[in-house]
């Protein structure tokens, strides 16, 4: 088990204990938040991976995956901020507590599955499938080499990420199918 491996399972259990600690109505709003974020970066990765091709003489696909994971994290930060600001005060009663907690943890296992399946797609196809671990860079070489060995990465990148958006890729813009596409 590589220091990726005890990441992303590290990552798992942040978003259980979340789930737990938080409850329902919060993650509820993540969620909400994470599909819009994936919508947006759908919608507006491929004019940002222009820009970084023009800009930085990159290849084409480098920019475009790094496109999708800068457009999806900020707008997931802010859609994120902006939904727990205005549901701050919404709790459920106090008789339902534990319900709260039950679902809120079933929910943070929903999206930390969902977080680390892009993350270890994102990271399976940079780094493996384009070749990034042999860029002459050090880092480089230990980041590709524990993804490429990684089983987690491997599994969610190519098992639960790719379920997940079968049953999603309705609700999702075209250019959704070319991010989560394992080459």
């Amino acid at each position: 088990m590589n220091f990726i491996d005890i990441l992303l399972v590290f990552l798992f259990f942040g978003t259980l204990a979340a789930g737990f600690f938080q409850g329902m109505i919060r993650l509820l709003i993540v969620i909400v938040a994470l599909y819009l974020a994936t919508v947006l970066a759908s919608l507006y990765f491929a004019p940002l991976g222009d820009f970084f091709v023009r800009q930085f003489q990159s290849q084409r696909y480098v920019s475009q995956y790094i496109a999708f994971a800068l457009v999806h994290m900020i707008s997931l930060f802010l859609i994120t901020i902006a939904g727990l600001y205005t549901f701050r005060y919404a709790k459920l009663p106090g008789s339902l507590e534990y319900l709260d907690r039950i679902v809120g943890t079933l929910l943070g296992m929903v999206l930390g599955a969902l977080i680390i399946g892009m993350t270890a797609d994102l990271l399976w196809n940079l780094m493996v499938t384009r070749g990034g671990r042999n860029v002459d860079m050090p880092i480089f070489r230990m980041i590709g080499n524990s993804v490429a060995n990684s089983f987690v990465c491997r599994y969610f990148a190519t098992v639960v990420l790719p379920l997940t958006f079968d049953y999603f890729a309705p609700f999702l813009p075209s250019g959704a199918r070319m991010i989560f596409a394992i080459r």
